[in-house]
């Protein structure tokens, strides 16, 4: 069971460190579901509804999304702004450095095209069957995010770890 959990963690960690791989994770999420619709002809969450019901979700995926980019900016303000030991190991040291940077403009640029996304398919999405499958790329986008919302979170967390031990480091009494 170990082993089993090792692997896991290793994977984890494989996947931190390359957010090309959210691309791969969005293929295969995407490429799967759309074979599932090809082959039961059931399932198109996006494509069932009717224009109206799908503008309100892609007007609600962009509105989000952008909420998103937000606490994205607000957590970049954070890692950039935090003093310690930890910070500045994560800031500096070459592969952990540029690890977190490409993971943080993952994060930002993926928010940026999602609400791209989302905005163009309220204008491309004209008929009331989208037989011009616009609520494909929505999907696509949207399962993105999810990928880089859970980066995000990891991000977040990396950071709020180590500003808070370095804090508990400042509190310690001298011996």
């Amino acid at each position: 069971m170990a082993n089993v959990a090792e692997a896991a963690r290793g994977l984890l960690n494989a996947w931190r460190s390359r957010p090309a791989a959210d691309w791969l994770v969005t293929a295969v999420v995407l490429g799967g579901h759309g074979l599932l619709v090809g082959l039961t002809g059931r399932g198109d969450i996006f494509g069932a509804p009717g224009r109206e019901q799908r503008l309100e979700i892609y007007t609600t995926g962009a509105t989000v999304v952008a909420l998103v980019g937000s606490f994205v900016t607000a957590a970049i303000a954070q890692y950039a702004s935090a003093t310690g030991r930890r910070m500045r190991v994560l800031r500096t040291a070459p592969q952990l450095a540029s690890q977190f940077r490409r993971n943080w403009v993952s994060v930002l640029s993926a928010t940026l095209l999602i609400s791209a996304v989302c905005l163009l398919a309220i204008a491309l999405d004209t008929t009331e069957k989208d037989s011009g499958g616009v609520h494909w790329a929505v999907e696509g986008a949207l399962v993105l995010g999810a990928a880089r919302a859970y980066r995000l979170l990891w991000l977040f967390n990396s950071v709020i770890q180590a500003t808070d031990r370095d804090l508990a480091d400042g509190s310690q009494p001298a011996p």
